[in-house]
């Protein structure tokens, strides 16, 4: 991928998008047309989980993750994929959650809007990090409404599990000021901009948080991976900034990962 002055970016990875069963999602459907989709524009990768409208009846996304599992197994280059529990669920999350981890997911997505649960729930949500904190993987959270998601709830649940790499979703929409200073304070939390509020947002997260916290993301499909990606273009950071956040500072977090499980 060509940056904003002719120079290549060394690595561009989208670190948040949606990818459910044919039917349960908006196109492109197949795996294929997507990795057509990011040669086009010279994407190496998606972090791609489940969107909500993949749940099933029995409110687990049981079907959704298995058709991932497929999809990372046949494109393990180009799809790194994070499953996606209710931890409503209770037990069936968390078992959900480890047998995700021990198939090669890249980690676990709780919608905490969608799922109406606050990250500082020790019942439902700390079973879960102790399963990531045990097996390796990150957490994507979404994060931005004031009523389960505000982003200073993230912080409780950071300094519980420091093990754990945190990604705040959305840089918090409209409280990304909050979304930037939790992730100024604890060493393995990081936004993503997904949809994110403005440009403004962009530079202050990497102002105050540091370029290497924040993760460029679009919520593809239902964000535009061209748009979102101009928003890191448009910003007023530096070109080595641009860099971190297009897909180097994910990628660390990835290779992390597939070290401490001996990939």
């Amino acid at each position: 991928m060509q940056g904003f002055e002719g120079r290549l970016i060394v690595v561009y990875i989208d670190a948040h998008t949606h990818f459910g069963p044919p039917g349960k999602d908006l196109p492109p459907v197949t795996p294929e047309e997507r990795i057509k989709l990011m040669d086009s524009i010279g994407m190496d990768a998606m972090v791609t989980t489940p969107p909500y409208s993949s749940i099933s009846a029995d409110r687990s996304y049981r079907e959704a993750n298995l058709f991932l599992l497929d999809v990372q197994r046949k494109y393990p280059d180009r799809f790194y994929c994070v499953a996606r529990v209710n931890p409503h669920l209770r037990g069936r999350a968390v078992e959900e959650a480890e047998w995700a981890l021990k198939n090669g997911f890249w980690g676990i997505k709780i919608h905490l809007r969608n799922e109406a649960v606050s990250p500082d729930n020790r019942t439902l949500i700390f079973p879960i990090m102790e399963k990531l904190r045990e097996h390796g993987g990150l957490l994507l959270l979404h994060t931005g409404e004031a009523d389960y998601s505000h982003p200073t709830s993230v912080g409780y649940l950071a300094e519980h599990f420091p093990e754990v790499p945190i990604i705040m979703g959305h840089l918090g929409k409209s409280f990304y000021m909050d979304a930037i200073l939790v992730a100024r304070w604890f060493d393995n939390v990081f936004v993503d901009t997904a949809l994110c509020h403005s440009l403004e947002a962009i530079e202050k997260a990497v102002d105050l948080a540091g370029p290497e916290k924040v993760l460029y993301a679009s919520d593809f499909p239902q964000g535009c991976i061209e748009l979102e990606t101009l928003k890191i273009k448009l910003a007023d950071i530096s070109d080595r900034d641009r860099e971190l956040i297009l897909g180097l500072n994910i990628k660390r977090i990835l290779d992390d990962i597939g070290k401490r499980r001996g990939l």
